[in-house]
């Protein structure tokens, strides 16, 4: 279960990951509560640089003028709130086994505790089947138990449309951030849509694929029906090593696919199975 995954334990270790949030999300048009490159008015120093004509009075370093004879103007960082966008794939394959569905959600849990803890917005989107359903606004600490709820309810999943599902973000302010995709992509009207309309919406995107250890290794053997979980589709099948090298090369072409579409399209992907610590999955997110 979620819950027992976020122990205080978890949620300490999470905040020691801060400094490394800090540095991901740093190339993102906006920075909640870090040091940005860009250059405003917020109370924290940041450089000098010689006067111009026309800045701000306010700002010139008199003590520099006593000491030097020549005027320089100080600079600030400016401290902007990002917003964190979690897309979050609640298909019935997602939840065929309970320790892929604890690992994916206690990614997207991660994510928002460490956006919330930098003071970020934290918008979160569950695609249940054919449905969107959301929780926006969150904007700190203390809006934490809530995000956490709503990714633990209860539903009912459905086939995975990623596309599709993403057309009904297309009216969803996210602003100028970064938007999390975490789902095994097994979509059956494939991904790039989903992607490219982020891009479009001037997102940071991270594809973040969570498969169970069993579908990367898996230990039928003999004769077997396969059932899809999401259509019911039927298929008997004689599972020898020969069949399983075949699979594991298919699955291995897909993630590689997956990895080449990331590059051309400026997207960042990481591919994890349960065997993995989440914690160390989050470190490789983040970092």
């Amino acid at each position: 279960m979620l819950r027992d995954i976020l122990t205080n334990e978890y949620l300490s270790r999470l905040e020691v990951l801060d400094m490394s949030i800090r540095k991901r999300l740093s190339a993102a048009p906006s920075s909640g509560a870090r040091k940005s490159s860009s250059k405003g008015s917020s109370i924290e120093f940041s450089d000098f640089r010689e006067y111009a004509q026309g800045d701000d009075l306010r700002r010139v370093d008199w003590n520099s003028y006593a000491r030097f004879g020549r005027l320089y103007t100080k600079l600030f960082n400016e401290e902007r709130q990002a917003s964190i966008n979690i897309i979050l794939d609640g298909s019935t394959s997602m939840r065929l086994f309970e320790k892929k569905l604890d690992f994916a959600q206690a990614v997207a849990a991660s994510v928002a505790y460490i956006a919330l803890n930098n003071s970020d917005k934290v918008n979160i989107f569950i695609a249940d089947g054919m449905n969107l359903e959301k929780c926006t606004g969150l904007v700190s600490k203390q809006a934490f138990s809530r995000c956490v709820n709503f990714i633990a309810e209860e539903r009912k999943g459905g086939e995975t449309f990623l596309n599709k599902f993403s057309e009904q973000l297309a009216n969803e302010r996210l602003g100028d951030g970064v938007s999390v995709i975490i789902s095994d992509f097994f979509s059956n009207d494939g991904y790039d849509k989903a992607v490219k309309l982020l891009k479009g919406k001037k997102q940071n995107v991270i594809m973040v694929q969570i498969l169970d250890f069993s579908e990367v290794e898996p230990q039928e053997k003999g004769n077997v029906r396969l059932i899809d979980s999401e259509t019911d589709a039927k298929r008997e099948l004689e599972i020898t090593p020969e069949v399983v090298d075949r699979y594991k090369k298919a699955l291995d072409n897909y993630r590689n696919e997956l990895r080449e579409f990331a590059v051309r399209n400026e997207t960042a992907f990481y591919s994890f199975d349960t065997s993995m610590p989440i914690m160390a999955a989050v470190g490789e997110i983040i970092k």
